[in-house]
């Protein structure tokens, strides 16, 4: 017995060694971060991909003070390989181990996601408005880009979209030298709460027959709210919908102001509107509820209230314009503001944008802006003249959905060679090495 439980202690030694052997340096250097929690995950995109809760600091004036995790995935191509970091804007519940955002799929670069302060799984025990600002945000990515600089020595991208742009932006505010390059993708650039860019979009956007036909489309739906709202309900009930924040009336009322803007962002093709004198009511909901899902109307989009926290302390947001359907409007205000958490007792803090303006007018290097024409986040995008450190560009026709990939040639050309200039590797966005 004494024989054979020898045999079967050294059989395990050696099975540990074993797996201690295959241990990668990256895995070693996840384990090793104090308070992490790492998960490994099959992945068929990364040679390695790693699910990791990072401790970071709720306060980074006070380093020592409470700590949160904060919900990073990193993965893994070569540490000889550029390494490409996506400052999401909101939670990401929906990532996986094979989704490459273009950047890192375009250098063939290593990734790392990062969930948003805040949102989803990084959230601290309690929710300290105080500490959701830009200059915390910001403090996250530089915490991780020197964390990950130590064993990541290549160089550095930071990318983002929407939301996820403007915190990348707000992370080359504040550390200006951390990275080579930076590709904020339909990024608003305020320069007040309710930047009154937005408004004038809308009056030059796409033509003059279309901004019409969108707002017939509106006056049919409130004037014949006696048909169109039991339309939208029974909609809204056989998608799963249910309304606490607000009665069903004023969610519908919202979705019909909030229409030019959504169509805008995200479809733009007014060849696709219905027709006022022929869709009918059902026709006419239904396109309504394609626009705007009626899931940012639910107690469900309390996910994106801390969103509309920094929205109306720093970011900037937009409003309607109630006066054109006063006469079918249940309320006279439909503020987006309405959204902001009653508990986090908001309030405008002009200074972040103070220092965002100062930042623009500087003259900084090394950034690809991206835009979409006619979205409406563009009309507030970044102003980089001719001959500037770095580089705009415009899809025309584009909507929020614009990406480098979606640019003409020449277009592409131009991010090429800044990428190649910044980065001092060859690049070539349409290449194998990032398919």
């Amino acid at each position: 017995m004494k024989r054979l439980s020898l045999i079967s202690l050294i059989y395990l030694l050696l099975i540990s060694l074993s797996l201690n052997a295959q241990e990668s340096q990256l895995y070693k250097f996840l384990k090793a971060i104090p308070g992490a929690e790492v998960v490994k995950s099959d992945s068929s995109v990364w040679s390695e991909y790693y699910t990791v809760m990072l401790p970071q600091p709720l306060d980074h004036k006070n380093p020592e003070g409470e700590k949160f995790l904060q919900r990073i995935f990193v993965g893994h191509r070569g540490y000889d390989r550029p390494t490409v970091m996506e400052t999401e804007g909101y939670g990401v519940e929906w990532m996986n181990g094979f989704l490459v955002d273009e950047p890192a799929d375009i250098l063939g670069a290593n990734q790392i996601y990062v969930e948003h302060r805040f949102f989803g799984a990084s959230v601290p025990k309690e929710m300290k408005w105080e500490f959701l600002t830009a200059e915390q945000d910001a403090g996250d990515y530089h915490a991780i880009r020197l964390l990950f600089g130590e064993i990541y020595k290549g160089k550095w991208v930071t990318t983002g979209v929407s939301k996820g742009g403007q915190t990348t932006i707000e992370y080359k505010v504040y550390y200006p030298d951390d990275v080579d390059a930076s590709i904020p993708y339909v990024a608003p650039v305020n320069y007040r709460k309710l930047d009154k860019r937005i408004d004038k979009h809308f009056k030059k956007v796409g033509t003059e027959e279309c901004r019409d036909h969108i707002k017939q489309i509106q006056d049919y739906l409130l004037q014949n709210k006696s048909k169109t709202l039991p339309l939208y309900e029974a909609m809204c009930k056989q998608q799963g919908y249910s309304f606490k924040i607000m009665d069903s009336e004023s969610a519908f009322d919202y979705s019909v102001l909030e229409f030019p803007f959504s169509f805008w962002q995200y479809t733009a093709d007014c060849s696709v509107l219905p027709d006022v004198k022929t869709a009918g009511p059902e026709k006419m909901v239904r396109f309504l509820v394609r626009i705007v899902n009626p899931y940012w109307y639910t107690e469900s989009a309390d996910a994106f209230a801390p969103a509309n926290y920094q929205f109306y302390t720093q970011l900037g947001y937009y409003e309607y314009n109630e006066w054109p359907f006063r006469r079918y409007l249940k309320h006279k205000d439909y503020s987006n503001s309405a959204f902001v958490p009653v508990s986090s007792n908001a309030k405008w803090d002009p200074s972040y944008i103070r220092k965002l303006k100062k930042f623009m007018k500087s003259d900084p290097e090394n950034m690809i802006f991206i835009y979409g024409e006619c979205d409406p986040w563009g009309a507030t995008g970044a102003i980089v003249k001719p001959g500037s450190k770095s580089l705009k560009e415009v899809l025309k026709g584009g909507t929020h959905g614009a990406v480098i990939r979606s640019l003409d040639p020449t277009q592409q050309e131009e991010v090429d060679k800044a990428l190649e200039k910044w980065l001092g590797m060859p690049v070539n966005i349409n290449s194998e090495q990032g398919k």
